[in-house]
């Protein structure tokens, strides 16, 4: 499951970071690999981000996501996740279980 995020109105400052694991906590080999951020309202119903991430260490699994202005200009709690796509084509998304939590505050 991932973390709580906080961020104020506006600021793109600091980015988003996360080490994508398996189901047994070793990091995930992101060698040819894609990775997206998608933010989600709370109930899923609208997709507020969804672009291209970071790869940040490809052996050891670092993304990251830099925040644009318009990103977090609307207050309020989302739900995140990094969507890997595989060399092979296989998608796969991170946290397994849960989301990342953003709150956006004035």
């Amino acid at each position: 499951m991932g973390g709580t995020f906080y961020l104020k109105s506006s600021d793109t400052a600091p980015v988003i970071e996360a080490t994508l694991t398996d189901s047994t906590g070793s990091p995930i080999n992101l060698t040819g690999a894609s990775v997206r951020f998608a933010m989600l309202e709370p109930r899923g119903a609208v997709v507020t981000i969804d672009t291209g991430a970071t790869i940040a260490d490809t052996t050891n699994g670092v993304v990251r996501y830099s925040w644009a202005e318009e990103d977090t200009a609307t207050p309020g709690r989302y739900r995140a996740e990094f969507v890997v796509t595989y060399e092979d084509g296989s998608v796969e998304t991170f946290p397994n279980v849960g989301y990342h939590d953003i709150i956006i505050s004035q």
